[in-house]
């Protein structure tokens, strides 16, 4: 049975852009709102460019970019220097992004990450918003990542191969709470203006 104008329209106000189009079209409209996200990639993977184009889907301008490990560009907060009380008292907005938990982790261990992960966000997805972290490929112990994933809302990957003379890049929706996953991964190009999303995808 095909649903009504009503059911769609009530189906999209659920969601909210990733600020990645292709992404977006994938997911029927973006991603459930409410939600923490972590986006897990080495440093080269783009995973500074995928948090920038979801922070900058806020036109706004009120949501919070709290930056951590690296220079704070217009409108973003230098939060280098705060305590995990203080991170969660930064964040205000719809579309927040905390660069990185990875430094989050090494500065006050895993057990004040994964506060700052479940306690830290409550306010803000308790009012529809979601916040969404970065995690460097690499830099933890399985058993630490483990722990972010399992109390992180949706879980995305962001790898690459080389085959031959070609970088092959994908990002894999590896978990979405309360929402069917795709089995496919899709394939993305880093652009001047950020990622850019293959509208296919292969099965894994």
């Amino acid at each position: 049975m095909t649903p009504d104008i009503e059911q769609i329209s009530s189906f999209k106000s659920d969601k909210r852009s990733t600020g990645i189009s292709g992404l977006d079209f994938q997911l029927g409209g973006g991603i459930p709102k409410g939600k923490s996200m972590i986006v897990f990639g080495d440093a080269l993977s783009g995973s500074d460019l995928f948090a920038e184009q979801f922070w900058l889907a806020d036109k706004s301008g009120e949501s919070a970019y709290l930056i951590l490990d690296n220079i704070a560009k217009d409108g973003m907060t230098e939060a280098e220097n705060l305590s995990i009380s203080e991170l969660t008292a930064t964040m205000k907005g719809e579309w927040v992004v905390v660069d990185s938990l990875s430094t989050v982790i090494l500065k006050f261990g895993i057990d004040g990450a994964v506060d700052l992960l479940t306690k830290g966000t409550e306010k803000i997805k308790q009012n529809g918003g979601n916040i969404l972290f970065i995690v460097y490929k690499g830099v933890h112990s399985p058993a630490e990542v483990a722990r972010i994933t399992r109390y992180a809302d949706i879980f995305i990957t962001l790898s690459e191969n080389l085959h031959g003379n070609e970088i092959e890049r994908s990002l894999t929706l590896n978990k979405i709470s309360g929402s069917d996953i795709p089995k496919r991964a899709y394939p993305y190009n880093i652009m001047s203006f950020g990622i850019e999303l293959s509208t296919t995808g292969r099965v894994v």
